[in-house]
């Protein structure tokens, strides 16, 4: 077991920030803040990906969509959907990254 405390609350920073909190079997987890409207620009995950809300809000557009993210709302979406998040206008969110490997990736 390994316990990881979340950053709640969105402090000065770059406008792009990547925290890794865990790299392990089948799964990596990742701590992301945008901060003053900072865009993660259109890209794809190699693998399925969740995207969970923790502080904040920002638009995410996958697949043809649009929704909002705001605490509370996990959005999942399959390998090689392209999608973009929109910070309106600071978001910090946890991004889990499955994968099929039994180690670390």
């Amino acid at each position: 077991m390994k316990i990881i405390i979340l950053q709640t609350t969105i402090g000065e920073g770059p406008d792009q920030q990547v925290e890794p909190l865990f790299d392990g079997p089948r799964r990596k987890l990742l701590q992301i803040t945008l901060r003053n409207g900072a865009v993660l620009a259109a890209h794809k995950a190699a693998s399925p990906i969740t995207i969970q809300c923790l502080v904040g809000t920002a638009t995410l557009r996958a697949g043809g969509e649009a929704v909002q993210l705001r605490p509370g709302v996990l959005a999942t979406l399959d390998a090689s959907v392209v999608h973009e998040i929109a910070a309106e206008p600071a978001v910090t969110f946890l991004l889990t990254k499955f994968t099929s490997e039994s180690g670390s990736s």
